[in-house]
């Protein structure tokens, strides 16, 4: 989370950035995920004491999201004073909503991180950044959109022995998304009820080695190995009964260039990452999508060093 440009008193009015993010990038379940350059902000005034809590949503979003009290990103800044041992002020919040909600690239998460990060902000960050990480964690259940859309790049975030442990390595600019967007959205809760609970060992031992792949390609530049590094077989195969256009697209962005791909999140968005070739790999996505009875669109995203910070 960038601090630096964050004055560290009491504030009437602050404005809050988050990215979009993607979890898992095949083998990384529940325990990597990338920032992505689309953003979302959410804006934080006081009001006359006394007066009532108002929140307005715009953007892409607006017709879907409540506009009042039970919007996540205000139940989120309830949760931060809540925390933090203060009483909540009356607000007015402003959702400008830019990240899709077909499911797949953090849509909850950022709403979360950037209720969180504008509450600490307004009343002069009394959270440290490790205490709204354990709130954010805490708010959305698991801990690797949030990692990422608070700190930017790839992040790797596990349950260590004294509590969260994240560290994340930094974006290059040659490597970009692509993103396959499927009209039909698949909800958090169903995608993580078809995952089986128990794996052969095999299983297990395939995915952290290609989850090693996926860092180590981060932290070499050696994007060949995202090939193999992407691959899974702890929740893709599962979720692809439900997305039956996910390997067919992951196959074609792999033909047309990608140097990995995989589902985004739990889905229904689908990723491929690539250094060329990024219009033949949103074309080779779309139309396998489609050819598999998912209507979509594709976006082209450059990802993210950038995490939460203040705008405004």
């Amino acid at each position: 989370m960038t601090t630096s440009t964050i004055d560290m008193t009491r504030r009437d009015h602050v404005t809050v950035r988050v990215p979009a993010t993607s979890a898992n990038l095949g083998p990384g379940f529940d325990a990597l995920a990338v920032a992505l350059d689309l953003a979302e902000d959410v804006t934080l005034a006081r009001r006359p004491v006394g007066s009532a809590t108002r929140v307005h949503v715009s953007g892409i979003n607006a017709s879907l999201l409540p506009h009042d009290e039970t919007l996540l990103a205000y139940r989120s800044v309830v949760a931060a004073y809540r925390r933090m041992g203060r009483a909540v002020p009356a607000l007015d919040l402003e959702l400008a909503t830019r990240i899709p909600r077909s499911g797949g690239l953090g849509g909850s998460a950022a709403a979360i991180v950037a209720g969180v990060v504008a509450a600490n902000a307004l009343e002069g960050m009394p959270l440290s950044q490790s205490d709204v990480l354990d709130l954010v964690a805490e708010i959305e259940g698991h801990p690797d959109n949030v990692s990422a859309a608070l700190l930017g790049g790839l992040v790797v975030c596990v349950a260590g022995r004294d509590g969260l442990v994240s560290t994340r390595l930094p974006v290059p600019a040659e490597l970009q998304a692509v993103v396959c967007l499927p009209e039909a959205s698949i909800s958090t809760k169903s995608a993580r009820g078809v995952i089986p609970q128990t794996f052969p060992i095999g299983d297990a031992v395939f995915n952290l080695g290609r989850t090693a792949l996926i860092v180590a390609a981060f932290a070499t530049r050696d994007w060949s190995l995202l090939r193999d590094g992407m691959d899974d077989r702890i929740h893709q195969p599962a979720r692809g009964t439900i997305l039956g256009a996910l390997h067919p697209v992951i196959q074609a962005a792999l033909d047309a260039g990608a140097h990995g791909a995989a589902l985004s999140g739990a889905g229904s968005a689908m990723i491929a990452l690539a250094t060329a070739r990024f219009d033949e790999i949103a074309a080779a996505m779309g139309n396998a999508a489609a050819g598999h009875g998912s209507p979509n669109r594709t976006i082209r995203l450059a990802l993210s060093d950038a995490g939460a910070r203040v705008v405004g």
